[in-house]
């Protein structure tokens, strides 16, 4: 559950990630995003309350990686002992480039993991998009054109499809996306079906939180995050920021 929104300005050097992050209710409440080290190289990170790890963090290299819970027909159950999806993203905290993403999720034990999208963003590089299906690791990068990925543990695939639709036909359309653009498609909500709303809801699961990465401007990145209150149909909770130099070449 998750969706993802992104905005590139590759003249300025710089993009934009916007992230929705969708979780059952029975979960603990994550900590903002802190200033971690990775084998001697910063990031910023939120932390899960419950299996630790994160789900978005950006690093002092100016590379993004998020990552967004798949759900294949068929899973192969993770080999023991099994490994957290969000303590592999902050194993590839570390990486100076994209091409280090890809030999490093090559060389990782995903067999001990559950399936998964991974998102890799950096300054001077196109995005990037791997899925792990439990079994094959598919590189996906060249798959779709928007800049956009959701997903939902239910009714997955109507759901996914259904976000699309109204990001391509309501957003998209309009031509060049602005980031106020991307913002505002993050509070989509749907009444009637409040389900497949971006912002959502549901018996069991909500959208949790909502962070937005701005990387590259001014030698910095930034990571804002607005934790969603309890009672349904508020609006996000007051932002964090947090802020890390980039180590520019």
């Amino acid at each position: 559950m998750c969706t993802v929104t992104w905005w590139l300005a590759p003249s300025a050097g710089g993009y934009e990630v916007f992230f929705n992050r969708d979780e059952l209710r029975t979960r603990g409440p994550a900590a903002p995003p802190a200033r971690a080290d990775c084998r001697g190289v910063p990031y910023l990170a939120p932390a899960d309350a419950d299996h630790g790890g994160a789900w978005l963090l950006v690093n002092a290299c100016g590379i993004t990686l998020g990552l967004v819970n798949h759900y294949p027909p068929d899973p192969a159950p993770p080999r023991p002992p099994p490994l957290s999806r969000g303590q592999l993203l902050c194993d590839l905290a570390d990486v100076p480039d994209l091409a280090a993403v890809a030999t490093r999720l090559a060389a990782a034990p995903l067999n001990r993991c559950r399936g998964f999208y991974l998102l890799a963003f950096g300054l001077v590089q196109s995005p990037r998009r791997w899925r792990w299906d439990t079994r094959v690791l598919h590189d996906e990068s060249r798959l779709d054109p928007w800049p956009f990925l959701t997903a939902s543990s239910f009714q997955g695939a109507e759901i996914a499809a259904h976000r699309r639709d109204v990001f391509v036909r309501d957003w998209a359309s309009r031509g060049r996306l602005a980031p106020a653009d991307l913002a505002q498609f993050h509070l989509y909500r749907e009444s009637a079906r409040p389900a497949w709303g971006v912002l959502m809801d549901r018996p069991d699961a909500r959208t949790v939180s909502h962070s937005h990465l701005a990387v590259g401007p001014g030698g910095e990145a930034v990571f804002s995050y607005a934790p969603r209150p309890p009672a349904d149909g508020a609006a996000p909770g007051p932002v964090v920021v947090a802020r890390l130099p980039l180590n520019r070449p």
